[in-house]
């Protein structure tokens, strides 16, 4: 994704999370040992600040230094230097040539809401006190790690501190880390008592001149079919978690009759996460009583899971689908401190018309309990109700989603996302992928649980609403017996936690290039002991994937295209030069595919891209032929802007067959 676009991605990201950016005040803090600044630049950490670059739309970010326990302010990140800032402030120059200052206690000035990432690779104990000490709750603290190991802390850590590490820094994971920082920061604004300077949610404006408080017990008609029913509550010691479920004779039908946030969508039921919404609601369900009547049912019963106990307020709602809210019950909570679950309230069928019953009767077994009240007492051993299921996917369902566009994308597809409208129907489709003409429809599942049949009918269903040829559903976990059959029957294809994992280690990364310079590629020996013999090429291809003539091919015996685009440097055997200039690429080549060839196997070799970044990538080769030959990446356009993709396609016949691939015919 382009800078521009992604800027626009983000704020429009933070508009749906409710915060103000100008409310923000961001600080970077990273530490520049002198051990660890060799590692930042071969471990691409600058595609990290490239992705947190959205975040001076609102103005200069501030930056620290950390080195040998003494912190130095430095010149501030902006838009302008995010491409360079790592290089040029961080490990490019002394970073004690900044202003030395005393992080806990000089540099926090603000009554604002602050959020401090601080990359470092040190054990983080010994800053919980100092941090403590400062008394400041709205500052929230997000430590990640710089190598990729989890951060050392022997303490339990306040809710203002999260550590996060990401085992690979690429582009690939950028993504993900950097939405689930903020996924972090805004939860925790809009879950703590901050004073008003330091909050920055935003709540959607709603009409309630006409809502209607109900008490314990009461049953109100609603008078509306398509209706939107919000739990909210506030608690400072653990999580809660919320579950619509669908009865008929106050009977689970099956365990799939249940939507919550292990199981978005049901018959006429769809959980959405109010967190990522502006709304004070922390989950909301979107409820098409039409289509339970047309399914045979007849109550759709809200709980609530405490597995830490009660919330200190808690309530549940009732909305017309355009947010005009029509009633609401807030729940006593006093004598609920005992009970691990709540049945909160129930929209239930009384002869013609549709009634909501404010029930507030609890539980002291929790989910299994609810689950054994209304027939299926191993419904808990289906879905996981813990709060850990809680954390996985409620910070990283929709992270997974934007994780599979990213990958995807890598992949050579075109992704389009259904809808944005998070209430809208998005009929067991999540994304579709354009490639070749075909359109696939995919459906997510970030599950910590066995996915069900239900997965496959759905996106085989709704990929007749978007004129799909193909099906696919991608999961985080496994896929249950049926519904591997059920694939198999219908076509779907289906990755599971293995086959994810496979496809995501063979992708690299993908780093944005500025055509406005000369780029340098260098592709070299990793090991000094060891004799290789390197060749270097490149393919400019059309939108056919070939080349439209000989002159197209850059190699050993022509070294130079007629544009001056691409020009080869054969200095020695070992290592070889490509200089790139991509401003001159004639108009009938979209791509420009770098070709890597060794005449031996199972070496290690290293190709860097000099664009003022100092990228490195380091392929191994497997033995496959005598000649080996690999697409070491790509140069080609991705949303408007330049980015080279790293590859691992081999060609066991050579360059030779390579040649073939990209239309040149060899004599």
């Amino acid at each position: 994704m382009g800078s521009s676009s992604y800027r626009s991605s983000y704020q429009s990201y933070l508009t749906r999370q409710g915060v103000e950016a100008d409310k923000m005040n961001v600080i970077l803090i990273v530490n520049a040992a002198e051990g660890l600044q060799k590692y930042m630049k071969r471990s691409n950490m600058q595609t990290v600040f490239n992705k947190l670059s959205p975040l001076t739309f609102a103005g200069p970010v501030k930056v620290v230094a950390q080195s040998d326990g003494f912190f130095y302010r430095l010149p501030p990140f902006t838009h302008e230097n995010t491409h360079t800032y790592l290089k040029d402030e961080i490990y490019g120059k002394d970073p004690l040539r900044g202003e030395r200052i005393d992080l806990f206690s000089k540099l926090f000035t603000t009554s604002e809401l602050t959020h401090i990432i601080w990359f470092t690779d040190e054990e983080v104990t010994p800053y919980l006190n100092p941090i403590a000490s400062m008394n400041a709750p709205h500052l929230f603290w997000n430590f990640i790690s710089i190598k990729g190991y989890p951060l050392r802390c022997t303490q339990k850590t306040p809710k203002n501190i999260t550590l996060t590490h990401a085992p690979k820094i690429s582009s690939l994971a950028t993504s993900v880390l950097y939405r689930k920082i903020f996924n972090k920061f805004t939860q925790y604004i809009n879950k703590t008592d901050l004073p008003m300077s330091g909050r920055v949610r935003v709540i959607r404006t709603e009409d309630r001149s006409d809502s209607q408080s109900v008490v314990k017990g009461s049953k109100t008609p609603v008078g509306h079919s398509n209706l939107k029913v919000g739990i909210g509550w506030k608690t400072s010691e653990g999580e809660c978690l919320t579950a619509g479920m669908l009865l008929a004779n106050n009977r689970l039908p099956d365990a799939e009759s249940i939507a919550f946030f292990g199981n978005k969508s049901t018959v006429g039921v769809t959980h959405v996460d109010g967190r990522e919404l502006p709304t004070e609601d922390m989950e909301v369900y979107t409820v098409n009583l039409a289509a339970l009547g047309q399914a045979g049912l007849d109550k759709i019963l809200f709980t609530l899971v405490m597995p830490n106990g009660a919330p200190e307020e808690l309530y549940i709602r009732v909305m017309t689908y355009d947010n005009r809210e029509m009633l609401r019950y807030d729940i006593e909570m006093e004598n609920g401190s005992v009970n691990t679950a709540l049945e909160l309230g129930a929209l239930y069928a009384y002869k013609e018309e549709w009634r909501f019953n404010a029930i507030g009767d609890g539980y002291e077994a929790g989910m299994q309990q609810v689950a054994q009240s209304y027939g299926i007492p191993d419904l808990t051993t289906t879905y996981s109700f813990t709060p850990e299921v809680l954390e996985e996917i409620a910070l990283d369902g929709r992270t997974f989603e934007y994780h599979m566009q990213d990958l995807f994308t890598k992949l050579g597809y075109e992704v389009e996302v259904p809808t944005s409208d998070p209430y809208a129907p998005d009929y067991g489709v999540d994304l579709i992928l354009v490639k070749g003409g075909t359109r696939t429809a995919v459906q997510l599942k970030c599950f910590s649980n066995v996915v069900p049949v239900r997965a496959i009918q759905e996106v085989y269903a709704g990929a007749n609403m978007y004129d799909c040829q193909s099906y696919m559903v991608v999961a985080t976990s496994y896929f249950s017996r049926a519904a591997l059959q059920m694939a198999e029957q219908l076509g779907v294809e289906v990755w599971d936690k293995t086959q994810l994992d496979k496809t995501e280690e063979r992708l690299r990364s993908r780093i944005g290039v500025s055509p406005e310079k000369v780029l340098t590629l260098k592709l070299s020996k990793l090991n000094s002991e060891d004799e290789v013999d390197i060749d270097l090429s490149a393919f400019l291809v059309n939108e056919h994937d070939v080349c439209a003539g000989e002159d197209d091919f850059i190699f050993y015996n022509q070294a130079e295209h007629p544009s001056g685009c691409v020009r080869l440097i054969n200095d020695n055997l070992w290592e070889k030069l490509l200089l790139l200039d991509l401003a001159k690429l004639p108009a009938h080549c979209t791509r420009i595919v770098i070709v890597g060839s060794l005449d031996t196997y199972k070496r290690k070799v290293e190709l860097t891209i000099d664009n003022e970044l100092d990228l490195y990538h380091t392929f191994e080769y497997m033995p496959s032929a005598v000649c080996d030959t690999l697409v070491l990446g790509q140069f080609r356009k991705i949303d408007g802007e330049w980015a080279f993709t790293t590859s691992e396609t081999f060609f066991a016949g050579g360059l030779e067959e390579a040649c073939r691939a990209y239309g040149l015919e060899v004599g």
